[in-house]
């Protein structure tokens, strides 16, 4: 594909929609977005458009239908007799979910196909001892996204949030819209799709303030990310040759790479909207000051934990299954558990999904039901945790207590990202065990030299790293540093941009001796 960092997209395929944008009446801005959007993804994706096509047409057809059903239903209950408006409801409401449903499954029919065939067929193998042939399917670019995008928004339409889109263009632009495409943020067509079709007048401050944060995505991205896959490399390609510290450098330089380089691009990508004038959802936010699991998860990749959230927590939750174990529980468990063990049933749904969105592979469930487990035993044993804080007199309130669970979540996340990142689940038990095996940091920095990864390197991720987290501190205090900067005397303002410009640009991992880093979630 063609890579968010490269001049070929900033110039030809952003830079000429950007000119062209403006440049444009508002009425018919959306149409230099449409063409942009579908030239970017049809070379980015080699051609292969045919699902994105199948998709767009189906939920195109499907939001049509639910309105259809909507609108009758809101004319029949009005010109209706009181006694017959909640038969009416009923009535319509049953055939909305059939739609729905056929709506959903259809796209859910899709991503399987794609992305899940081979999956399914070696799974089939190694349960029946059998041979079938793996197939040759190329999953379309951005497939998992587009299709969380196109299932929310007929849902949306289900639930009387948006209206249906008669226009089936404008349905494209909002499933291939380039700056959303390929690695999110996951939009909702309310917030997303409303945007793109007025298409507000951009301001020069918007301009301003939007490249400032393409600046920091790419400083994110260029000068940390892709020198920390230099280590991560080295290590998990040649996991055998290292241990101890060794292995934990590399789960730890993992996590700093793919938050680095996922946060970094969506960071290009809202400061390219922002220059637009496209108010972009947020994905990250500062998810490692998260003082548990659940809260790292608000924090970490926003749009899919939301998703999941709204369309299949909610669902099951109110489900006629979990209302009848709740009922169950409150019989029989104190107030605490009795609310709690429906919870979980719908929570195992959300972190199974989870982890099968992430790819096709039983590591990744896998790296999903991780955190159900963490998360639910931690739910089980609050109690306890609390009633043994109390005896030990431990604040659970002050700052020392809260610092270690900071350092407890990143533990946990860190050994999440060990199944995520290795080959498969009998590498990362590997990896796991030798951890502790040789303790000794000395092994750590002969493999890096054996593997040609330079030293000046790892210091200048932690220089980056530094950086970084003095503006997390500074912004977890509610301070906008972006609005600061843009509120100095244009000189200094100037000044701020160059330097942070020369720095990618001298510092920046790219030419001889880095190789061509693939965006990780872009193959999701």
């Amino acid at each position: 594909m063609i890579g968010y960092t490269t001049f070929s997209f900033f110039l030809l395929y952003f830079g000429i929609t950007f000119v062209v944008y403006s440049l444009l009446p508002q009425k018919v801005r959306w149409v230099a977005l449409l063409l942009g959007s579908v030239t970017f993804y049809t070379i980015s994706a080699k051609g292969h458009v045919f699902m994105l096509i199948a998709v767009n047409l189906i939920v195109w057809l499907v939001g049509l239908w639910l309105q259809k059903l909507s609108d009758t239903q809101s004319a029949k209950r009005k010109a209706a007799p009181k006694e017959e408006k909640k038969a009416i409801k009923a009535k319509y409401n049953g055939y909305k979910r059939i739609v729905l449903a056929l709506g959903a499954v259809s796209v859910v029919g899709i991503l399987l196909t794609g992305k899940y065939t081979n999956f399914f067929i070696e799974t089939f193998n190694a349960v029946f001892s059998q041979h079938a042939s793996m197939l040759n399917i190329i999953q379309p670019l951005g497939l998992s996204f587009f299709t969380l995008q196109a299932i929310s928004y007929i849902a949306d339409i289900y639930y009387g949030r948006v209206q249906a889109e008669k226009n089936p263009l404008r349905i494209t632009l909002f499933l291939s819209f380039m700056l959303t495409v390929v690695e999110g943020p996951i939009a909702r067509y309310g917030q997303l799709g409303a945007q793109l079709n007025t298409c507000k007048i951009n301001r020069l401050e918007d301009v301003s303030r939007g490249f400032l944060r393409v600046l920091w995505g790419l400083f994110k991205k260029v000068f940390i990310a892709d020198r920390a896959v230099l280590l991560v490399t080295a290590v998990f390609d040649n996991y055998e040759s290292f241990s101890g510290f060794g292995v934990v450098a590399g789960i730890v330089f993992y996590t700093i790479q793919l938050y680095c380089e996922f946060s970094g691009i969506m960071d290009v990508m809202c400061g390219l909207g922002q220059m637009m004038g496209i108010e972009m959802p947020e994905n990250f936010k500062r998810p490692f000051f998260a003082k548990s699991i659940n809260e790292f998860w608000q924090r970490w990749h926003i749009t899919l934990g939301a998703w999941l959230r709204d369309y299949i927590f909610y669902g099951v939750s109110f489900s006629k299954g979990i209302k009848n174990l709740s009922s169950k529980t409150r019989k029989k468990f104190s107030p605490y558990y009795s609310n709690l063990i429906p919870t979980t049933v719908a929570l195992f749904f959300v972190w199974f999904a989870n982890g099968f969105w992430h790819g096709s592979g039983w590591k990744y469930i896998v790296y999903g039901l991780y955190y159900y487990v963490l998360m639910t035993i931690g739910l089980f044993l609050e109690p306890l945790f609390a009633k043994l804080s109390k005896a030990l007199r431990i604040d659970r309130e002050s700052k020392g207590f809260g610092v270690f669970r900071v350092i407890r979540t990143i533990v946990i996340v860190n050994f999440g990202m060990l199944i995520f990142r290795a080959d498969d689940l009998g590498v990362a038990l590997k990896m796991f065990t030798s951890i502790f095996s040789n303790l000794n940091p000395l092994t750590l920095f002969l493999g890096v030299y054996d593997f040609n990864t330079g030293a000046g390197d790892i210091v200048l991720v932690f220089i980056g790293l530094a950086a970084m987290v003095v503006v997390g501190v500074i912004s977890e205090k509610g301070i906008n540093i972006t609005e600061r900067i843009y509120k100095l005397p244009y000189v200094a303002k100037l000044g701020i941009y160059l330097a942070f410009l020369f720095v990618i640009i001298i510092f920046g991992a790219y030419g001889e001796g880095y190789g061509v880093v693939d965006l990780i979630y872009a193959n999701f």
